[in-house]
């Protein structure tokens, strides 16, 4: 139960980091943004491991956080190109089935979860791909072919993140998260240097951007620990239901209107919950 706890904590925080990140890139630089929230997220990380006073640990598999690193800040440029260039009702839903990446890894690997927990799986997955069902504002002008090979390449990116953490979870999540997100920030950094996008922001934005850094920095510790506590296939997919927590929040501060087929998917997500969490 405890893995799950953690995974709808993950689930929370992706989904708010992403509705906030969703209204700041309208006013900044995707690039400038990913710097900042970057930033904030990597520092949350080196405070929290310098409060708990344990050196780094000398196992090779804590590497694979820093292949995660790599793979999340690609799934999440992949994500903002795919919402540019094609329409928010294709993007999204494909993006949201990164889960399958890790499902399918675990399943290979003969990590099968029980019957209940495992229907429940499929259930969530299907509820999480209606409620990310959106027509964008301009999604009649934009191609409805444009945006799917990004999307993929955000889907690909966000489950490779998933698996890879979870190995490098298992020698310690805090330390584990901190080096995915060194690896991002330097990305990033990397980024900036090459294509120099504005970096001075308005102090008005400053605050909701280390908000977005600090909720992003949170989801990715706790879905490493989740990895520590429960099967991937069901952590990965609880905590993949982002996109659910973005929609209700656009529809209870932006009075954006549910349609009947999202209503269905919450339900569907609520239902494959609670029969992932008999396990």
């Amino acid at each position: 139960m405890i893995a799950v706890y953690l995974s709808l904590i993950a689930c929370f925080c992706w989904g708010t980091s992403q509705f906030l990140a969703g209204s700041k890139a309208r006013a900044l630089p995707v690039l400038t943004l990913l710097f900042y929230t970057s930033a904030s997220g990597l520092t949350v990380f080196f405070i929290c491991a310098l409060i708990r006073g344990m050196p780094v640990p000398r196992e090779p598999n804590l590497l694979f956080a820093l292949l995660g690193g790599a793979a999340g800040v690609g799934g999440v440029y992949c994500l903002y190109r795919g919402l540019a260039v094609g329409a928010v009702s294709i993007v999204v839903p494909v993006s949201a089935l990164c889960a399958l990446v890790p499902v399918t890894v675990s399943f290979i690997q003969g990590d099968v979860p029980p019957i209940i927990p495992g229907i429940g799986i499929f259930v969530a997955l299907c509820g999480g791909v209606l409620i990310s069902l959106q027509k964008g504002i301009n999604a009649e002008k934009q191609s409805t072919t444009k945006g799917i090979i990004p999307a993929i390449g955000a889907a690909l990116g966000f489950g490779t993140f998933f698996v890879l953490m979870d190995v490098a979870g298992a020698v310690d999540p805090l330390w584990a998260a901190t080096a995915s997100r060194l690896v991002s920030f330097l990305l990033v950094l990397s980024g900036v240097s090459l294509i120099h996008p504005p970096l001075k922001i308005n102090a008005i934005h400053l605050p909701v951007v280390i908000l977005i850094g600090a909720l992003d920095a949170a989801a990715a510790l706790a879905y490493t620990t989740a990895t520590t506590r429960g099967m991937l296939s069901l952590v990965s997919v609880v905590s993949s239901l982002y996109p659910v927590v973005s929609v209700v929040l656009a529809a209870v501060f932006l009075k954006e209107r549910l349609r009947s087929f999202q209503f269905i998917g919450v339900v569907l997500i609520i239902v494959g919950i609670a029969m992932i969490s008999t396990y």
